[in-house]
């Protein structure tokens, strides 16, 4: 029996259908000679020509009815509770046409001898009988389909893995129904936060309490759990997250809402927990309109594009269909890779909405490369992501850290205001916060720049700053640092036990970038709410954890990995902070605040940077340190004296280069 079902399967999916019809045809055949037995309390066979005829006419509605709602699409084997609604609507309409013909013809019957008009009340027992025939045998087919898949019995099921699923919900519900027909997966238990849920069934299999996993994983032999809360907030996801790591399970996850509105994955796709599942925040949704503001139609320029920062800021303006988007970095491979990326993506866009693609390679630095590119592909707008970054390199490189930072900032504003474009927005880090780095210190000079273009006011450009935390997997970051030393076994190196930071994912950092470019007027200073810092050290243990590793530490001294605390950096915090003052405001968005902190104007400022610029011709670090303290010391930022390494003999020649991206 079950081979035969098995063999139906393979058939294409035309006769597959006929199958169906025949049998909804036989089903709603049997239901209307039910109906009639039903309520005439005897069996009852119909031999009236009017009567037949209006009994066919009724089925072929029904059957026109199942084709029309779709129900001959739906994937038999995956069956559920979804087809309903469109199978008892069907039968409705069958009922109903059977109806409105037996009554347009005043049909009679002749029962016990005697003629009688058709009971009425028959068409209601049609639909109800044919609804129960359609659907349960769709069902009984189902299960069929299934027991053949898995070999026929019981023991089949249990051969796979047992697996659970975090969640008793509908994403929880659709990934059981994907993953029902796999002979290597058995479903065992749900898992559900919510008390109200405890002890029900979902497709039969039970609910029950997070507190239950440790003895459902010893007595069901539980190897997996698939983690099913798209809309759970950070703290939920990570409370479940600490609960089934403690245990040692492997733990999958479905996509967010937002990766499934990317079309990058689907309600069915699993992928192992990250690193950002782990933040003690949760994600800003994005005002697309914002974005569409800022982009759509539009010329863009993003400098540092082939970055971490700078190459998301490309894909994002992509999607958000700009006229054209100009590609601009020094780093020759960086550039390529990101231009080979969007060229891939614009081959899967519309001819019509497909924007102009250029690829620029040079230094920000060449001021008259850069208003050549200006005016040569019409730019509109300009986001800056290029910039040096790394906290503890800039200490011992302090001339190149402000000649890249600084004055690659200043060649752009000047450009972006002389040629009245129509937005510029830096991208700045919460280090140029009460800096104590040359990093830091450089990012906040560069905000003074954009500021002090902005108080200007006579050119129409909108200049904004966009500040934020550490950047997950951006080029550099200690999530990328953490991962290598796990891989090589450790040890994992923290600076501080009580070190903290501020974290976003490289995608929402973009899209903030974005948002904050269409409400910026006069070089306001943008901050995503980042929620609580984060621990380093805590990000640490976990990151450890889900390598499927454990920390070796006093409590656990034949633990897989240790973790050394080694000491502060040069120029590095304990801590960051979003804003200089208390003084913010709302925005449009309710996830980004706004301020307009203390700033200079362009001709305060341009006496400071002649005097930084004559340091840096000069080679002199000690100056630079001392220009940089002067301009950051209204907004509380102090620079220490460098420790200097040896210098370097006369035939060894350091180079410093230019980098590309945030």
């Amino acid at each position: 029996m079950l081979n035969i079902v098995k063999r139906a399967t393979m058939l294409d999916r035309g006769r597959k259908n006929l199958i169906l019809i025949v049998f909804d045809f036989a089903a709603m055949a049997l239901a209307l000679w039910a109906a009639f037995t039903a309520r005439l309390g005897n069996l009852y066979f119909p031999t009236d020509a009017v009567m037949l005829a209006a009994a066919f006419v009724s089925i072929c509605a029904g059957i026109i009815a199942l084709h029309q709602l779709a129900v001959y699409q739906l994937v038999l084997r995956y069956f559920d509770m979804r087809a309903v609604g469109r199978i008892f609507a069907a039968a409705a309409i069958a009922a109903a046409t059977w109806v409105i013909m037996i009554f347009l013809i005043q049909a009679e019957i002749t029962f016990a001898g005697v003629e009688i008009m058709v009971p009425r009340s028959v068409g209601i027992i049609y639909c109800v009988f044919a609804f129960l025939l359609m659907f349960l045998g769709r069902y009984v087919m189902s299960q069929l389909l299934e027991l053949a898949w898995q070999g026929g019995t019981a023991k089949g099921r249990r051969e796979g893995r047992a697996v659970a699923i975090y969640g008793a919900n509908t994403s929880g519900v659709s990934l059981s129904q994907s993953i029902r027909g796999r002979g290597d997966v058995n479903l065992v238990a749900f898992i559900e936060d919510d008390p109200k849920l405890h002890g029900q069934l979902i497709t039969g299999v039970p609910i029950y309490a997070p507190a239950a996993l440790a003895d459902l994983v010893r007595t069901m032999e539980i190897e997996e759990v698939l983690l099913a809360m798209p809309r759970a907030t950070r703290t939920q996801r990570l409370a479940a997250i600490s609960r089934l790591t403690e245990l040692n399970l492997q733990v999958r996850t479905i996509p967010a809402p937002e990766e499934i509105l990317s079309g990058r994955y689907t309600i069915s796709d699993l992928r192992p927990i990250d690193v950002g599942d782990l933040l003690s925040r949760s994600t800003v949704e994005p005002l697309s309109q914002l974005i569409g503001e800022a982009v759509a139609g539009r010329t863009i320029l993003v400098t540092g594009a082939g970055g971490s920062i700078g190459s998301e800021i490309c894909r994002q303006v992509l999607r958000a269909r700009p006229r054209k988007l100009v590609l601009f970095d020094h780093s020759e491979f960086a550039l390529y890779r990101i231009e080979q990326e969007l060229l891939a993506a614009l081959d899967e866009m519309p001819a019509i909405d497909r924007p102009l693609l250029a690829a620029q390679m040079g230094s920000m630095l060449n001021e008259p490369m850069v208003r050549r590119v200006i005016a040569m592909h019409g730019i509109d707008t300009i986001y800056h992501a290029a910039a040096y970054k790394h906290v503890p390199l800039l200490e011992g490189n302090e001339v190149i850290g402000v000649d890249n930072n600084v004055f690659g900032t200043w060649v752009l504003a000047r450009a972006a205001y002389e040629a009245k474009l129509t937005r510029f927005t830096m991208i700045s880090t919460d280090k140029a916060v009460r800096p104590k780095s040359v990093m830091g210190a450089t990012k906040r000079v560069a905000e003074l720049i954009v500021q002090a273009f902005a108080e200007r006011g006579d050119c129409g450009t909108r200049f904004g700053i966009v500040r934020f935390g550490n950047v997950l997997d951006s080029s550099g970051s200690v999530v990328q640092r953490f991962r290598e030393q796990i891989k090589a076994g450790g040890p994992v190196t923290v600076t501080h036990t009580d070190i903290t930071r501020f974290f976003m994912s490289i995608p929402e950092a973009t899209q903030l970038v974005l948002q904050a470019s269409a409400m910026a007027e006069k070089g306001e200073v943008f901050v995503l709410d980042m929620g609580e810092p984060v621990k380093i050290a805590d990000l640490a243990r976990n990151m450890i954890t889900l390598s499927g590793m454990t920390v070796r530490d006093e409590k656990n001294p034949i633990g897989d990995i240790a973790i050394e605390y080694v000491g502060l950096r040069p120029g590095e915090k304990l801590y960051e902070e979003l804003f200089v003052g208390e003084d913010t405001q709302d925005t449009a968005h309710p996830g980004i605040q706004m301020a307009r902190e203390s700033s200079m104007t362009l001709a305060q400022l341009e006496g400071h940077l002649d005097a930084l610029r004559r340091a840096v011709s000069a080679l002199d670090s000690r100056a630079v340190r001392v220009k940089l303290s002067e301009l950051i010391a209204p907004d509380g930022g102090t620079l220490e004296e460098a420790e200097r390494a040896p210098a370097a003999p006369d035939n060894v020649v350091r180079l410093d280069t230019q980098t590309s991206g945030r």
